[in-house]
C-alpha cells in the first residue's frame, strides 16, 4: 500500500512537471522579421495624373457634300490609311467639269488669238496695219496664252481634290466617337470623327514641390493604368512645368516609349520614380510592423539572439513620412535592429520567440 502511494505521486510529479514544459514550449512563438537597413526604401516614389493624347484630332471633308457612309464605328482600331467615311459631292463634280471646260475655252480662245495676230502680222509686213494695231494683236494673243495656264492650274487641283470625298485615318489608331450621321449634309471642317492615334499618348503626372527638384528631363518611370490591369508601362519625362499648379504641384509630361492601344486620352495613370534620398541613413519598415499602445507607436524587435530564439523588445518610435506600404522611422530603432512583421500581436516584451 505504501508502495503504491508513493508511485502515485511520482506520476502526478511527472505530469505536472510534463505540463510545465509543454507551457514552455507554447510560449516560445514562431515570428516574422525583417533586418532594418537603412536608405534602401526610398528610391520609388509614386506621382499620379492622367494619359492624354497628342494626336487627338478631329477628322473633317474639306469640301462640302452629303455623308454618304462612315465606315467604322466607335471604339474601333483602325491602320493608317483605312477609309473613314465617304461623301456624295454634287457640287464638287460639277466644280470639276467647270474647271475642264474653261480649260477647253481657254485652248479655243487661245487659238483664236495666235491665228488673229498671224494675220495682222503679215498686214504689218504689208504696210496696211499700224504697229499699234500689232502690239494689241499680241497682247492678246499671250493674255489667252495666260488664261490657258490658269484654266490647267484650277484643273489640277480639283483634279488633286478628288481624294477629298474620302477620309483616310492618318495612322494606326481608334475611332473615340461619331460626330454626325450619314445622309447629313456637311460643311467643309464639320467634324465626323474624333480620332487618337496609338503612337502618342503620353502621361501628365502632378509632382509636389518636395520632390520636383529630384527629377530631370529624360529621366526614366514607370507608368501605370488604372484601367489596365498587370501592365507596366516604359515611359521618360519630355516636358516639365516651369510654375506650379494648384496645392504646390508641378505638371510633368511622360513619353512612353512602349504604345498600346488600350491606352485612352483621360485614363488615371501613376508614375513611380526612382529617386535618390538626401540622407542615406533614413529607416523604413512596412508599415503593418507598427502597433498602437497607450497613444505611442510600438515596434517590436528580436534582441538576444542565439541558434533562432530570441527576446522580444518593446520599441517606442517616432514616425515620419510614407513612402507606399513602408513608413519612415525617426527614433526608436536602429540600422541592424530585427523587427518583427508578423505575429506582433501575439507577442510582448520578454518573451521568447522563434525567428
Amino acid at each position: 500500500m505504501k508502495k503504491l502511494f508513493i508511485v502515485t505521486i511520482l506520476s502526478a510529479f511527472l505530469v505536472f512537471l510534463s505540463g510545465c514544459n509543454a507551457k514552455n514550449e507554447q510560449t516560445i512563438r514562431p515570428v516574422e522579421y525583417i533586418i532594418v537597413q537603412s536608405g534602401t526604401d526610398i528610391t520609388n516614389k509614386t506621382f499620379f495624373g492622367y494619359l492624354k493624347s497628342s494626336s487627338l484630332t478631329d477628322l473633317s471633308f474639306q469640301i462640302e457634300g452629303t455623308l454618304k457612309k462612315i465606315l467604322v464605328n466607335e471604339g474601333q482600331n483602325v491602320k493608317k490609311g483605312q477609309i473613314i467615311a465617304e461623301l456624295d459631292a454634287p457640287l464638287y463634280n460639277i466644280q470639276v467639269q467647270e474647271a475642264k471646260y474653261a480649260l477647253s475655252d481657254a485652248i479655243i480662245q487661245y487659238q483664236n488669238a495666235k491665228n488673229y495676230y498671224e494675220r495682222i502680222k503679215k498686214l504689218h509686213a504689208a504696210g496696211g496695219i499700224s504697229d499699234n494695231d500689232l502690239d494689241n494683236a499680241k497682247t492678246k494673243m499671250e493674255s489667252s496664252n495666260a488664261q490657258i495656264q490658269i484654266a490647267r492650274e484650277k484643273l489640277n487641283y480639283m483634279s488633286h481634290r478628288s481624294g477629298y470625298e474620302r477620309i483616310y485615318a492618318p495612322t494606326d489608331g481608334i475611332i473615340l466617337s461619331k460626330a454626325v450621321s450619314e445622309q447629313q449634309y456637311l460643311s467643309p471642317g464639320t467634324t465626323v470623327v474624333q480620332f487618337q492615334g496609338n503612337s502618342d499618348v503620353e502621361a501628365f503626372i502632378f509632382i509636389s514641390q518636395n520632390y520636383i527638384n529630384k527629377i530631370w528631363r529624360g529621366q526614366k518611370a514607370k507608368v501605370k493604368v488604372d484601367a489596365i490591369k498587370n501592365m507596366v508601362f516604359n515611359a521618360y519625362v519630355k516636358e516639365m512645368s516651369e510654375t506650379s499648379l494648384e496645392r504646390l504641384s508641378y505638371r510633368v509630361k511622360l513619353k512612353i516609349v512602349n504604345q498600346s492601344p488600350m491606352l485612352k486620352d483621360g485614363m488615371s495613370a501613376s508614375a513611380v520614380f526612382e529617386i535618390e534620398p538626401e540622407d542615406k541613413t533614413q529607416i523604413f519598415i512596412p508599415i503593418n510592423s507598427i502597433i498602437k499602445e497607450g497613444g505611442n507607436d510600438i515596434v517590436y524587435t528580436i534582441v538576444n539572439r542565439q541558434n533562432g530564439i530570441g527576446e522580444i523588445k518593446k520599441n517606442i518610435i517616432t514616425t515620419g513620412d510614407l513612402n507606399n506600404d513602408k513608413i519612415n522611422i525617426k527614433s526608436g530603432i536602429n540600422n541592424g535592429d530585427y523587427v518583427v512583421t508578423r505575429g506582433i500581436n501575439e507577442v510582448q516584451e520578454g518573451q521568447k520567440v522563434k525567428y
